[in-house]
C-alpha cells in the first residue's frame, strides 16, 4: 500500500461519528485557502432506499441535457474512486491523490466518509462542474454531506434502517432524512404515510416549497417499465433501469430536472439511457440471473415483488450474502417463499455474517429445509456453482458489498474491502 491507502485505512478507528462539523470545518478552511473558488449546485438526495438509483436517473437526464455534472454516491461497488464521478469517468488516480493529500495537510481529524465528502467538493469545485448530484452517506440531519448548502434536496422512501443511528421508528428515521432540507430550500420526496407527514412538516417549519411527487406505472412485458408524470407533462418515459421500485425513483428525478428547467427529450433520453450496476442488473439472460444491492427488509421486499413481477408463480435460485450488522431472520422471511434454493455467500468482509451464523438463522426459520443447505466461502465459490446452472431463475444478493465481490470477479480485478465506511464500528 501507498503512505496515502495506508492512511485511509487507518481512518477507520475513529468510527461513525454523528454531524457535520468537521467536514463544515475542512471545507471553511479549503475555502479560505482558494479564494473565490465557484462552487456549483448540489442536488442534496437522502432516503433509506432508492437514493442510489434516484442519483442515478438525475445524473443520465442532466447528461443528456450537456451539463457537466458531478457524482457523489456509496458505497463503492469495486473500486473507491466509483464514488466521485465527472460525466462518466471516476476521478483519476492522481488527482484522488493530490486532492487527498491536500485535504490531509489542513490536520483536521475526519472520519473515512468526511474525507471522501471532502475530496469530492474540492474536485468537483475545481473541475467547475454545473451540478453535483450528491447522496448522502447515513441519515440526513448529521450526515457529512449536510456541510453544503444545497439548490435542491430530495427524499426518497423510507424504512427501518440504520436503527443504532437513526431511531428506531419510522417516524425517527424521517426525522433524521428531513435533516437535509433548508430554509427556502425546494423539497421533492416520494415518502409515504407518517414519514411523509413528517417531512412535510418539517419542510413547512423552514419555509421550504415542498412537492409530493406523483405518477403513473406502466408495464409492457416483464421487463418494459414506463412512468408518466402527468402534471408536468412527461408521458411514457421508458426505465433504463428495471425493477418495480424504480418508478419512483425515476419520478423523482424527473421531477427534480423538470424544475431545473431540463427540456423534455433529454429527460426520457436520460431517464432511458441511466445506469446503475448492481441494481437489479442482468448478468446474463439464460438462464436469467440477476445481481441486486438490496441490503433491508424495504429493499428485499422490493426486490421480491419485482422479482414475482418478472417471473410470476416462477421460484429462485437464491444467492445471499450480508454483513452481521443487517437482519438474517427477515431476510429469510421475505425472500424464503419464493426460493427454490438459498444459497449463502459469506462475504470477505471483517463485518460479514458468517455462514455459520446463518445455517442458525435458518434452522430457526425453517427447520430441516433442504433448500438452504448449501454455502460457500467465497463469492468465487459459489459463481463457479452458478455458472453449472442451466435451467430455471437466479437472483444474487444481499448488500452491496457481496454485488461488489461479484462484479469485481467478473470484471477481472479485486474489491478492496480494507476501505469500507466502517459503520457500526468505532
Amino acid at each position: 500500500m501507498t503512505e496515502l491507502e495506508n492512511y485511509l485505512c487507518s481512518l477507520k478507528t475513529f468510527g461513525v461519528r454523528p454531524g457535520f462539523e468537521s467536514t463544515e470545518k475542512a471545507i471553511s478552511a479549503l475555502k479560505a485557502k482558494h479564494p473565490g473558488l465557484p462552487e456549483p449546485k448540489f442536488l442534496h438526495i437522502a432516503g433509506t432506499n432508492g437514493k442510489g438509483s434516484t442519483c442515478a436517473f438525475l445524473y443520465s437526464i442532466l447528461r443528456e441535457a450537456n451539463h457537466k455534472v458531478g457524482l457523489f454516491t456509496s458505497p463503492h461497488l469495486v473500486e473507491l474512486r466509483e464514488r466521485i464521478q465527472i460525466n462518466g469517468e471516476m476521478i483519476g488516480e492522481t488527482d484522488f491523490e493530490k486532492l487527498a493529500l491536500e485535504v490531509k495537510d489542513l490536520g483536521i481529524e475526519l472520519t473515512f466518509f468526511e474525507y471522501l465528502t471532502v475530496i469530492a467538493w474540492l474536485y468537483f469545485c475545481e473541475r467547475g462542474v454545473d451540478y453535483v448530484v450528491w447522496e448522502t452517506g447515513l441519515g440526513g440531519r448529521l450526515d457529512a454531506t449536510s456541510a453544503i448548502r444545497p439548490y435542491v434536496t430530495a427524499i426518497t422512501g423510507i424504512g427501518l434502517e440504520h436503527t443504532q443511528y437513526l431511531g428506531n421508528t419510522i417516524a425517527e428515521i424521517a426525522r433524521e432524512k428531513a435533516g437535509i432540507i433548508r430554509p427556502n430550500v425546494p423539497l421533492f420526496h416520494t415518502a409515504e404515510g407518517e414519514a411523509k407527514e413528517v417531512i412535510e412538516k418539517e419542510a413547512v417549519s423552514l419555509n421550504a416549497p415542498y412537492y409530493y411527487v406523483k405518477y403513473d406505472e406502466g408495464l409492457i412485458q416483464p421487463d418494459k417499465y414506463f412512468v408518466s408524470l402527468p402534471e408536468i407533462g412527461i408521458y411514457n418515459a421508458q426505465l433504463g433501469l428495471l425493477g418495480h421500485y424504480q418508478y419512483k425513483n425515476a419520478a423523482l428525478a424527473i421531477s427534480i430536472a423538470n424544475y431545473l428547467n431540463i427540456d423534455t427529450i433529454s429527460i426520457l433520453n436520460g431517464v432511458k439511457h441511466a445506469v446503475w450496476p448492481g441494481r437489479f442488473q442482468i448478468l446474463r439472460k439464460v438462464p436469467l440471473t440477476i445481481l441486486d444491492c438490496a441490503h433491508n427488509a424495504h429493499g428485499w421486499q422490493a426486490l421480491r415483488e419485482s422479482l414475482e413481477e418478472l417471473r410470476p408463480g416462477g421460484t429462485w435460485h437464491i444467492y445471499f450474502g450480508m454483513l452481521a450488522e443487517k437482519d438474517p431472520k427477515l431476510a429469510l422471511k421475505i425472500l424464503g417463499p419464493i426460493a427454490g434454493t438459498y444459497s449463502y455467500i459469506e462475504p470477505q468482509n471483517e463485518r460479514k455474517l458468517t455462514l455459520r451464523e446463518w445455517r442458525q438463522n435458518a434452522a430457526e426459520i425453517y427447520p430441516n429445509d433442504p433448500r438452504f443447505e448449501k454455502g460457500f466461502l467465497s463469492a468465487k465459490d459459489a459463481l463457479d456453482n452458478i455458472k453449472n446452472i442451466s435451467e430455471g431463475n437466479i437472483i444474487i444478493c444481499g448488500s452491496c458489498y457481496m454485488a461488489g465481490e461479484i462484479l469485481a470477479i467478473l470484471e477481472g480485478k479485486v474489491r478492496d474491502n480494507s476501505k469500507d465506511d466502517p459503520v457500526g464500528r468505532k
